[in-house]
């Protein structure tokens, strides 16, 4: 009697325990708006809408938006960037996001980062749902114009070789800064940096400002180089990179 009594109890408590298994699937998240490679506009924002489910309830969302850089050819300041983050109302095993995000009429046109995650009521987080898309100022969408190709370097420079710097970069309403960098294409090392903070006529012609001859020396080393151009207008920034290589 003794006997089956403890088998009863060990055999509850296993029941019990198998019952009572942690959940450790991830709940799922999909955007559905925007999508790849949509181009949004400033009054019109950004129309999010996504799906959520778990097989036992959702307890929170987290949205994150920003510019990427290497796209844009442009500082992160000059960029919008939010996070969102918000609790989901009764823990439901499905949720709709259905809602538009605002946008400022000042925001930077340029190529822009959406991710989506959520945790489960576990702490079981979501793989992460992202989307790469653009935002277009409804004010002025166009970027500056940057003419680098009358710049005709060869391949590669040689001790003694150089070139004189030319070319335009120009806007339709609002050139506000401009500059150029010569050096290591990964920047560790400046040959010359020159910038025109103060533009008139929406025009910076390189031609006519630049007349000294940059020329290989022993302070260059061998590898990879470019001229950098960069300009901006109270919108949008470009670049514009003319690769050369020094060698010895």
């Amino acid at each position: 009697m003794i006997r089956s009594l403890l088998f009863f109890i060990v055999f509850a408590s296993i029941a019990i325990g198998c019952n009572e298994m942690e959940d450790s699937e991830r709940p799922v998240v999909s955007i559905e708006s925007p999508q790849n490679g949509d181009v949004v506009t400033t009054d019109n924002g950004i129309p999010l809408r996504a799906v959520l489910t778990d097989n036992t309830g959702l307890l929170q969302y987290k949205i994150v938006i920003s510019g990427i850089d290497s796209l844009n050819g442009i500082g992160a300041d000059s960029t919008f960037s939010t996070i969102l983050i918000d609790g989901i109302p009764g823990k439901p095993k499905s949720f709709i996001i259905d809602h538009t995000i605002a946008l400022d009429e000042n925001t930077f046109n340029g190529f822009y980062q959406l991710t989506l995650t959520c945790v489960d009521v576990e702490g079981n987080e979501a793989l992460r749902d992202t989307v790469l898309f653009q935002i277009s100022n409804s004010i002025d969408s166009q970027p500056p114009v940057i003419d680098g190709n009358s710049m005709v370097l060869p391949d590669t420079l040689r001790f003694g070789e150089g070139f004189v710097l030319s070319g335009t970069v120009s806007d339709e309403s609002a050139l506000i800064f401009s500059d150029i960098f010569i050096g290591r294409t990964n920047f560790s090392d400046t040959v010359r940096y020159t910038d025109f903070p103060w533009i008139s006529n929406n025009l910076v012609d390189y031609t006519n400002e630049f007349t000294w001859w940059h020329q290989v020396d022993s302070t260059w080393s061998q590898g990879a180089y470019h001229i950098y151009y960069t300009a901006w207008d109270n919108y949008s920034g470009v670049s514009h990179a003319i690769p050369f290589y020094v060698k010895y």
